[in-house]
């Protein structure tokens, strides 16, 4: 069975008393127990008032010490209620009753009560509103209050019906919030002073008590020396009275608040042996507080002992009370351990040293005990480190706990003390454990104490440090401030959400000192169009002189929007500036932390707190600020407010932005899977321009970016022509793009003298008011751009002019927008002329552009176009007429579309007048350039013939037909890999595939060349075709041996010798003969024979000499070879 079932927080314990709700309340008054300490505060008050006549008296104490109780109690007892008053006398006893109504008397009817909570306001308003509810003063419409009206009403209510009532008894709880309030804003508490005054000059019929939960001068303790000095004055005029349940008496509380359905088991040893040791010097009451401890189950005696002393601990602004632990369902507190925990499980010290660390580790890092909390957390990081199991971890936190809280608990981790934590476990084996942590310099036993001691590895005083750090910075450095503070920049979000472009203000802390000049020199950073200054005081600058500053520093917005603010309570960020800073030098110039985790540790602490703190009074500063801006009176705005001027003031900068929803590219930096989408969406729109939706197909990255920046706004859309990429329409309100593409024409235009980057018209055109389009967007609108005014725009990368804006182009774009520039193009009347003529020229020359657009950078992109497809070895030879050379050399130079067409060209044709003024002219360089184009385009082709037909000649092949190409390639088949020649083989190979096209004799070529086709030059091909010719010559021979193999002879070798007329040399032929050849040579045997066949029976000898003497004959004769050769075929 769980505890959850049988323990429980009695009722009382389980919400906080408000006294301004629970007045008067017999509920609230059930179940009070007034601990001596508090009886003490009251015996007190009532000397002050009867022997002194003190009337105004502050009760401080800690979160839950049960001072608004007490409050509660006190106000029943004179409120003159009989039954309420029966009700607190009984909870004061007699004799503490009897002390109270000698000192206030409370008449006939009682006193007058009015209960007030503080908040963070005007006391003033608060206290006015009070006296209102209350009924002691009818309200009015215009009733405004003043500090003398509620001293005048006070006092007046107090004096008001003196027979009948005792006085008025003026209740403030949670005083310290006025006090936070003013000492951040800068105002003054004199009220309090007044009132207190007033008080102590009421004979008694006049009482004020504030309710603090820390000293008066803690409130101060961030303020200006002189206004400490003020608020000491104030402090002065009221008698502070500590409320603070102590020891025992705590412990008796968390007894009554523990209520066990059943009955509370019966005590262990354990619980006299705590009461023992805590009670070390006064055995006398060991006993009693034994019967208190055991009252607290199933929380362990040492935990009921701890509990006092952790609620009066400051841990920053998470001060927890007793019964705020109690009732806390946070991981590791009490309610989590009842969820979890049976009847035999008890709540121990390493759960409370649990639930402290999970939930206020940074706040108690923070406070005073931030060094020795650090050094106890580090010895348990190392103990776990090191191998320690368990129960060694739960051991060191026993002695990490108790010995952190040993002052005020009165116990110390003994080892009698420790034995308690461990009921079930024998001497030895926890004798053993705690030697083996002192073995690893995690504890140690300090022998005049007789308990151990986390051992304090760390030595470094950090306060001095932090002290040394103050006295050397003499001024605030804020620029680092700044990136320290985590200012957040203001967001134009209304702005976002209209035109999809997200802009924002820096958020700056700026000196008043120098407020004007870092206005003048504001730049801003990437993304940002203005800056938010929160000025602060430095020089003691007063409210209105800092006003003055940022009035004049508004005023100085010119190029950039830029908005000052000022609050009075912006001196206490100087103040947590300054030791923000001051704890960063400290963590940054002192080497020694870096063999000190314990330090470090503390040291992080505190700037983790200090910058919390700093920016949440940045917060403040920013929420209570009065805003000035150029043109506009001071103004207070709320954070959504200042949304909305960030907003204002980004739609006048920008009053002609394009609404482009798409927040891939829609901003300053792109991700790099949206650059990804974007690169590929810009193949797309050169390489698939005259498709739908650029053929994207299904829903990728690029496709949702086609659909609103290209398609959305009409840039991409079907006309006439099929899809292509358009103006933006003007009528296109939606989206407002047609505005920015004007301005760039325009840009482009007023400096057609000269080429313009993509970067130069984003930066000063695109990117800056009225438009204020995002880099992200540059690519793919420039792109569009581009193409949409193809007509009219020349196109240059790196200088060079571009006659086809290609992908490459559009990977230099992305990569960097200055390696392309464009230019307008305009003609005149013969301009037009010419342009005409060679729009014939650029159809004649290239078959496969059909100039449908007859514009200049259409026609140069033609000419160009026809220069930059000639061969590599066209583009290097000097095998051509000076002519061609000198047209070649001028496409070569050609970088600008213009000048090319009507400079460069007429220059050429006639360099002592460039100018074409009449027809001939126009003729004549068309006719020119014709040439000369002519030459270079048929130059290579010719050359690569030359060389085709001196290897078929070589190979012995009489022509490119099909049949010879065929007999050719097997011969090659027939001699591939014979000669065991490697080049030679590669030879073979390529002619066995060689089917007589050019691209298939280039391949020859350059294994001749040793180099591709795109690297020849003329002695390459001197060297080719020597090397062409001794690979055919060695082809030829190795057909001589396939023999060798068993191969088939594709050729005959043969000789003929003759000797005539008694010549000293017979004639000598050597030939051979293809298979192919091989039936003509049957024919012809067979008609020679039946020749022979008929002349009749002959002597076989004058047979072979008549066949002599014709051998002879054909050898001697060569024109033969001649008619062959003029015949076509290739000797």
């Amino acid at each position: 069975m769980s505890l959850i079932d049988r323990v429980s927080i009695a009722r009382r314990f389980q919400k906080s008393i408000q006294i301004d709700t629970d007045l008067g309340s017999a509920e609230a008054l059930s179940g009070f127990i007034c601990p001596q300490s508090s009886a003490d505060v009251l015996v007190s008050m009532a000397r002050h008032t009867s022997e002194t006549g003190q009337g105004a008296f502050t009760w401080t104490g800690p979160y839950g010490s049960g001072k608004s109780s007490l409050a509660i109690a006190l106000s029943a007892l004179l409120d003159g209620n009989a039954e309420l008053e029966e009700q607190a006398a009984s909870v004061f006893g007699n004799r503490l009753t009897r002390t109270i109504r000698e000192a206030f008397p409370t008449g006939e009817r009682g006193w007058r009560i009015l209960p007030v909570v503080g908040k963070r306001g005007d006391p003033v308003h608060v206290l006015g509103e009070a006296l209102e509810k209350a009924g002691y003063v009818s309200s009015s419409p215009g009733l405004n209050w003043t500090e003398d009206r509620i001293v005048e009403s006070l006092v007046s209510l107090a004096n008001s019906d003196a027979s009948v009532h005792g006085g008025l008894l003026l209740f403030v709880d949670e005083m310290g919030k006025f006090l936070e309030a003013a000492a951040q804003d800068g105002s003054d508490v004199y009220l309090f002073q007044r009132i207190a005054e007033a008080a102590s000059r009421s004979n008694g019929r006049l009482l004020f008590v504030g309710v603090l939960h820390q000293a008066f001068d803690e409130y101060a303790h961030r303020l200006s020396h002189e206004l400490r000095n003020e608020w000491s004055k104030i402090q002065g005029r009221f008698v502070d009275l500590p409320v603070n349940t102590m020891g025992e008496e705590q412990i008796d509380l968390i007894s009554r608040a523990i209520e066990v359905d059943g009955g509370k088991p019966k005590p262990g040893n354990q619980v006299q042996t705590v009461a023992n040791i805590a009670r070390k010097e006064h055995p006398e009451s060991a006993e009693r507080l034994a019967e208190v401890l055991a009252s607290c189950w199933p929380l362990h005696p040492v935990v009921a002992c701890l509990l006092g002393p952790i609620s009066r601990r400051r841990f920053g602004q998470n001060q927890r009370s007793i019964f705020g632990f109690l009732n806390s369902s946070e991981p590791n507190g009490f309610q989590d351990f009842l969820r979890l925990a049976d009847e035999a499980d008890v709540y121990t010290p390493d759960k409370l040293w649990d639930y402290l660390r999970a939930n206020l580790e940074p706040s108690i890092l923070a406070s005073p005990d931030g060094h020795r909390w650090a050094i106890a957390a580090e010895a348990l990081d190392r103990c776990e480190g090191s191998g320690g199991d368990d129960f060694l971890v739960k051991l060191l936190k026993n002695i990490a706990l108790i010995d952190l809280f040993k002052e005020r608990s009165g116990l110390v981790p003994s080892f009698e003390l420790l034995q308690t934590c461990f009921p079930d476990l024998s001497e030895d084996p926890l004798k053993d454990a705690l030697a083996l942590l002192d073995k690893w310099s995690l504890t140690i036993f300090k022998k005049f104490q007789g308990a151990h001691a986390i051992f304090a590895g760390s030595d470094f005083n950090i306060d001095q440090a932090l002290g040394i750090a103050l006295d050397d910075i003499a001024e605030l450095d804020y620029e680092n401030l700044e990136s320290l503070a985590g200012l957040q920049p203001v967001l134009a979000k209304r702005h976002y959400h209209k035109t999809g472009a997200m802009r924002w203000f820096d958020m700056n802390i700026a000196p008043a000192k120098d407020v004007l000049g870092v206005a003048k020199r504001f730049k801003p950073k990437s993304g940002v169009i203005g800056a938010f200054l929160l000025v602060v005081p430095t020089k003691g600058e007063d409210e209105e002189q800092i006003h003055d500053l940022c009035q004049e520093a508004a005023e100085l917005s010119e190029e950039w929007d830029i908005v000052t603010g000022y609050s009075p309570q912006a001196w206490s960020i100087v103040v947590l500036a300054k030791e923000l800073l001051a704890l960063h030098k400290v963590s940054n110039d002192h080497p020694e932390l870096a063999g000190d985790p314990v330090a470090r540790r503390e040291v992080s602490a505190r700037i983790a707190e200090m910058q919390a703190q700093l920016e949440m009074e940045l917060s403040k500063f920013v929420a209570e600020a009065t805003w000035c801006r150029k043109g506009e009176l001071p103004k207070q705005y709320s954070q959504t407010g200042l949304n909305g001027l960030a907003s204002d003031l980004a739609a006048r900068r920008f009053s002609r932005s394009p609404t482009l929803h798409n927040e891939l590219l829609n901003r300053q930096k792109p991700s790099g899977s949206a650059i990804a989408g974007q690169n590929r969406l810009l193949k797309r729109m050169i390489m698939h321009e005259a498709e739908p939706c650029l053929g994207i197909e299904g829903f990728p990255v690029e496709g949702g970016l086609y659909a609103s920046l290209l398609r959305a706004t009409g840039i991409h859309a079907e006309t006439e022509n099929g899809w292509r990429f358009v103006t933006p329409p003007e009528d296109d309100k939606e989206h407002n793009l047609a505005p920015a593409w004007n301005a760039a024409i325009r840009y482009i235009k007023d400096r057609k003298d000269r080429p313009v980057t993509i970067a130069e018209i984003f930066d000063n055109c695109w990117a800056k008011k009225p438009f204020g389009i995002k880099p992200g967007l540059m690519p793919v609108l420039s792109v569009a751009f581009i193409l949409s005014q193809r007509d009219h725009l020349a196109v240059y990368r790196q200088g060079l002019f571009r006659a086809t804006f290609d992908d490459v182009d559009v990977d230099y774009l992305a990569k960097d927008a200055e390696t392309i520039q464009l230019r307008w193009m305009d003609l005149d009347k013969v301009s037009r002329s010419l342009l005409s003529e060679m729009v014939d020229l650029v159809r004649e020359l290239d078959g496969k552009n059909e100039l449908i657009h007859l514009q200049p950078i259409d026609v140069a992109r033609g000419l160009v176009a026809i220069y930059e497809k000639l061969p590599s070895w066209t583009k290097r030879t000097m095998r051509l007429s000076s002519r061609a050379v000198q047209v070649r050399d001028m496409f070569k130079r050609a970088n600008d579309p213009n000048k090319f067409l009507f400079d460069d060209i007429p220059a050429f044709v006639d360099p002592q007048s460039a100018d074409i003024s009449e027809q001939f002219d126009v003729h004549n360089v068309v006719s020119v350039v014709r040439e000369g184009l002519q030459e270079l385009v048929q130059a290579y082709p010719a050359m690569v013939n030359r060389l085709r037909d001196m290897l078929l000649a070589e190979l012995q092949v009489p022509n490119l037909s099909p049949q010879s190409l065929i007999e050719l390639r097997d011969r090659a088949e027939n001699v591939k890999e014979l000669a065991g020649d490697f080049r030679l083989d590669a030879f073979v190979g390529r002619l066995a595939e060689f089917e007589g096209s050019d691209q298939g004799f280039e391949s020859i070529a350059s294994l001749a060349a040793n180099k591709p086709p795109r690297d020849w030059v003329d002695p390459d091909m001197d060297r080719a075709s020597i090397e062409l010719a001794s690979m055919a010559q060695k082809f030829l021979k190795a057909e001589t041996f396939t023999r060798i193999k068993g191969r088939p002879e594709k050729r005959h070798a043969m000789a003929v010798l003759v000797g005539k007329d008694g010549r000293p040399t017979p004639l000598l032929k050597e030939f051979e003969v293809t298979d192919s050849d091989q039936k003509e040579v049957e024919h012809l045997i067979d008609r020679v024979s039946e020749t022979l066949d008929g002349a009749g029976a002959m002597n076989k000898n004058i047979v072979l000499a008549a066949l002599a003497q014709l051998s002879a004959r054909y050898i001697e004769d060569p024109k033969l070879e001649e008619s062959n050769s003029e015949n076509g075929e290739v000797a």
